[in-house]
């Protein structure tokens, strides 16, 4: 009698397995989908563009947010804008703007989502906020040793937290003797020193709240031309790139960088188009050989390297194709909104694929709720 209640029993377990589903590997092992990515999937496609896209206000009086701007946040068609010392050039004043640009009323599931605010405190030429560290130049910095510059990327993260800035484009992590270094943006002209100097500005940085952002992938330090003015060729070899300038992408991955900007220069050993439109180097030397799996991030779409370009909407199409996850503009907010548009129309007719943007949304999503947790304004 007890053997047959075992085996009574036994039998319903085979058949509630069986039910489940058993022991399927695959079923049991796929992937359980992130709140990010549920948030991605509820976006319409207005919606979900819209969060990609990154516009300036520069024609705006001081700490005052244009109709277009917020009409834009309103209806999603942006996720972040960037800040310039014409915005709010001090920490309070770039908090009371901060704190009204957090306040505008977002779509559905977008409410809870902070929007991205990023600006530039590298030190030295390139610092918005100008009572908030780090005052050295990254090249004084990188001289001070790492400790230094460790200090520098927490100070700073934390002066701009308190503002309500939570993404720095920062730090540089360009190797070379080219036009960016020779503005003292770079934090030396070895590879070694600059990727101690770049792991140790993202650390310190994130141990103070913010986003951090390494730039300007595979590496600006070679260029001889400045391309927020004007297109750059760098001619050195893949291999030379590999070795020395992408290294400190490599130490930034390895310390937890959020984002990776791309390059507005070409290199030619990888492509003959700009870094930022280029497959081979986003998906190809970013994602797959360096392992990237953060946010990334063109450089500013309406610099000099682009003058000329016919088609300012297809060039956001190319960009995205390239898989970059963020386009950043910081001329005009007209160039964010046309691309925002352009973009919408392209991914209703297909010529953008659907599961590439939900993924860069998700991505920019997963950021943007973690940072709405560790940067914060006070005061």
């Amino acid at each position: 009698m007890l053997i047959g209640v075992v085996g009574l029993v036994l039998l319903l377990v085979v058949l509630r397995a069986v039910a489940c589903g058993g022991d399927d590997d695959e079923t049991a092992a796929a992937p359980r989908e992130t709140a990010a990515e549920r948030l991605a999937g509820s976006l319409s496609a207005t919606q979900l563009v819209g969060q990609t896209i990154i516009t300036p206000f520069r024609n705006a009086a001081p700490g005052q947010i244009p109709p277009a701007v917020r009409s834009a946040i309103r209806a999603g068609r942006v996720g972040g804008v960037i800040l310039f010392a014409e915005n709010a050039s001090t920490v309070a004043a770039t908090r009371r703007l901060t704190r009204r640009l957090q306040s505008i009323t977002r779509p559905g599931a977008l409410a809870g989502v902070p929007l991205l605010v990023l600006t530039d405190q590298e030190g030295g030429q390139v610092r918005r906020l100008s009572d908030a560290p780090p005052t050295a130049s990254a090249t004084v910095q990188g001289r001070g040793g790492i400790g230094v510059v460790q200090k520098a990327g927490q100070d700073s993260a934390l002066a701009l937290c308190s503002a309500g800035v939570n993404v720095n484009l920062a730090p540089v992590a360009d190797v070379g003797t080219g036009v960016i270094q020779q503005q003292g943006r770079t934090f030396g002209t070895d590879a070694a020193t600059v990727a101690r100097s770049t792991r140790a500005f993202t650390t310190g940085a994130r141990r103070g709240g913010i986003g951090v952002t390494a730039k300007h992938f595979p590496g600006l330090g070679r260029a001889q031309s400045d391309t927020d003015q004007t297109r750059a060729r760098i001619t050195t070899g893949a291999e030379a790139l590999r070795a020395q300038d992408e290294l400190p992408f490599r130490t930034a991955i390895e310390a937890g960088t959020d984002l990776v900007m791309l390059s507005n220069a070409i290199y030619t050993a990888f492509s003959p188009a700009p870094a930022v439109v280029s497959p081979q180097i986003v998906l190809g030397e970013l994602r797959s050989r360096l392992g990237f799996r953060g946010v990334t991030i063109s450089d500013d779409l309406e610099a000099g390297a682009f003058a000329g370009v016919s088609s300012p909407r297809q060039l956001a199409r190319t960009v995205k194709l390239a898989g970059v996850d963020l386009l950043l503009y910081g001329g005009t907010t007209d160039a964010a909104l046309a691309a925002s548009r352009g973009l919408t129309s392209d991914l209703r007719a297909g010529r953008l694929k659907l599961d590439d943007v939900k993924a860069a949304v998700s991505r920019s999503v997963a950021l943007r709720t973690r940072l709405g947790r560790t940067c914060r304004p006070t005061g």
